[in-house]
């Protein structure tokens, strides 16, 4: 059965389906609101922002300029009737905005443009053979700083500078009699390269920038990681320290009443609390150490799950550190001066950071000064321990060689599990010590830390000096 159209009546359009995978066509139109405002971008002199003025980029525009002030004079002398005084002028108002463009694009640029063109309109060329209305240099130096504005401009605004400069070709060349294309053509091709020259450079630039911006977060993290694993390992460290007291101080208050005659019912009681708020205080720190020792069990083994409920190092190891430093070829010495207090009335945590600090100082030896000699001086009196380690020049068959960066090193020595100099850094501050770092005028690297003692350590005796 067909439809029948009535007379005055439109037919309705026709609907096509879209067909899977062609895109629908769009039109873009471009609105006239639109085309004002990159008018207004183009003449204000503050749209665009300048390129920071770094070295390089100074050095390369002073050249450019440069050239285009001996290269367009010598042009503009030999092919074009402008006399001595209009030729340098000419020369010299040519590589001005060269100069100026990387403070102020836009102007620069519109300078450039008028530049050219009061060149261009007194500028009889001496034979028919030489480009007009654009010389050679004119062209160079408006492609410069087209390049220039490219970099920060946007696209509707070089769009606008484009058509600018081709129209004032245009009318140029029209003054004159016909318009030829092959004298309009070079400068077109060129300054429409521009933008594209530019977006190169900028892409590369982005891409460094955020290829340094990558490079940093992963420095900050790995920096990140590393305290962690630092204060993780000192924790479990310490809760063996911590563990050892509650687990005397449980066992003393649960023997309290068979071990003291006669003792009141409140006393009793008062040593069962304790022992019960001991004993819950301990399950609490090991459900703690349990979390902290979960990744570092997991990615060292058995060996170094053993190593965590070994017997804690301290102050009386020292010597034997010492010499197993000599051992393996480092030639240390230790000295211990005679005010230092005895190991029994040293807490067993600055002892064990003590021992820690030495032995990361002797790791760092071995890693960045090989050759090196070391001297280890343990002092202290009643309110401090002091540790000092010092090391030479690294030398290789008796000649000095240059020393590598302890600071850039994560610090991870063998058999330490450390984080080198961030390790020293969060075990001293965790004292509420001091610790310092730095280089030797002699090539060598200097390690001292303070590390408070408590004041029950003021009734210590002296210990034995040794010397190792």
């Amino acid at each position: 059965m067909h439809k029948t159209l009535e007379a005055g009546s439109t037919p309705a359009p026709s609907h096509r389906p879209p067909v899977p995978g062609i895109p629908s066509p769009t039109v873009k139109i471009v609105r006239p609101a639109t085309i004002r405002s990159a008018l207004r971008e183009a003449v204000s002199p503050s749209s665009v922002a300048p390129l920071p003025p770094t070295r390089r980029t100074v050095r390369v525009l002073t050249l450019a300029a440069l050239v285009i002030t001996v290269v367009g004079w010598l042009d503009l002398h030999q092919h074009y009737d402008l006399g001595a005084a209009g030729t340098t002028i000419a020369a010299i108002a040519r590589a001005v905005p060269v100069l100026l463009c990387l403070y102020r694009p836009l102007p620069a640029w519109w300078l450039a443009l008028a530049a050219a063109i009061a060149t261009a309109v007194p500028a009889h060329p001496v034979s028919s053979a030489e480009p007009w209305p654009w010389p050679v240099t004119s062209v160079f130096s408006l492609v410069v700083v087209l390049t220039v504005v490219a970099l920060r401009a946007p696209r509707r605004v070089l769009l606008v500078l484009w058509l600018a400069l081709l129209a004032s070709g245009v009318l140029l060349a029209a003054t004159r009699g016909p318009i030829r294309a092959e004298e309009l053509l070079p400068i077109s091709i060129l300054s429409a390269l521009a933008p594209l020259t530019a977006e190169a450079i900028g892409s590369r630039g982005d891409a460094q920038r955020r290829l340094v911006l990558v490079e940093e977060i992963g420095r900050a993290e790995h920096a990140r990681r590393a305290l962690l694993e630092e204060r993780a390992r000192i924790a479990r460290e310490l809760h063996d320290v911590v563990a050892h007291h509650m687990s005397v101080i449980t066992v003393q208050a649960d023997s309290a009443p068979y071990r003291i005659a006669d003792l009141p019912p409140a006393a009793v009681d008062e040593f069962g609390t304790i022992a019960a708020e001991a004993r819950r205080s301990l399950t609490e720190m090991r459900r703690l150490l349990h979390v902290l020792r979960q990744d570092a069990d997991t990615g060292t083994g058995d060996g170094a799950a053993g190593a965590e409920h070994s017997p804690q190092p301290g102050l009386a190891d020292l010597p034997v550190l010492i010499e197993t430093a000599h051992r393996a070829g480092l030639d240390a010495h230790l000295s211990i001066t005679d005010t230092v207090p005895a190991p029994d009335r040293v807490p067993v945590g600055v002892q064990l950071s003590a021992y820690r600090l030495v032995q990361e100082s002797l790791s760092n030896v071995v890693r960045h000064a090989p050759g090196a000699a070391v001297r280890v001086t343990l002092s202290g009196d009643a309110s401090a321990l002091r540790i000092d380690v010092r090391n030479s020049a690294p030398t290789h068959g008796g000649r000095p060689v240059e020393p590598a960066s302890a600071e850039t090193d994560s610090g991870r020595g063998p058999g330490v599990g450390g984080q080198g100099l961030i390790g020293m850094r969060e075990r001293v501050a965790m004292l509420a010590g001091e610790l310092r770092t730095e280089s030797l005028p002699d090539g060598g690297f200097r390690v001292a830390a303070v590390l408070p003692l408590p004041p029950a350590a003021a009734g210590s005796a002296p210990s034995t000096p040794g010397v190792a």
